[in-house]
């Protein structure tokens, strides 16, 4: 049976200590399974989730703190609970796009969780374009309606909310990765 780690990394991370990273998991006979890496100017965040035999996930769990400690990376390990029995859903993925606001995020992230519906993943991203000087924030989350939701009213809902905050919007079902 199966087991899982959830591993989280930050610090000053290159491709060449990602790709060691990936390496030294996979020499301990486990497999990243999820995963998601973001660079930012001088810090690095690595989140991803690790499956394999129990007596496999102790060992590439201490390999990674030695890892860690020798790239001086911060690291969180953290055992997952095996899967549960999960409601039927509607995997769904929102996008949003509008001028940059302090309550965009959380303003969706609250609409969900008054809908029942589960956020699985949530990134947001600032930017300016070009002939502009107007910063703008592009939203995308990735989420679960419960199987029984009514779908078109939630996406009346959720198009009435984005017209509110002045943001464009679009809802479609989620299609392998997102």
């Amino acid at each position: 049976m199966p087991s899982y780690l959830v591993v989280t990394l930050f610090g000053s991370c290159r491709s060449s200590t990602l790709a060691d990273l990936l390496a030294l998991i996979a020499a301990q006979h486990c497999r990243a399974l999820d995963s998601h890496f973001m660079s930012f100017d001088a810090v690095s965040a690595f989140a991803l989730r690790i499956g394999g035999n129990w007596d496999r996930l102790v060992r590439v769990e201490t390999a990674l703190k030695d890892f860690a400690q020798r790239m001086q990376l911060e690291i969180s390990v953290q055992q997952e609970a095996g899967q549960a029995e999960h409601e039927a859903v509607l995997p769904y993925v929102l996008d949003a796009i509008g001028l940059e606001s302090a309550d965009m995020s959380a303003a969706i992230v609250r609409f969900c969780a008054r809908q029942g519906v589960g956020v699985r993943e949530l990134s947001t991203r600032s930017y300016r374009p070009k002939h502009s000087s107007e910063q703008l924030i592009q939203l995308r989350a990735a989420v679960d309606l419960p199987a029984h939701a009514h779908l078109g009213q939630f996406k009346s809902d959720f198009f009435d909310l984005c017209d509110a905050l002045n943001l464009d919007a679009a809802i479609e079902p989620e299609r392998g990765m997102s």
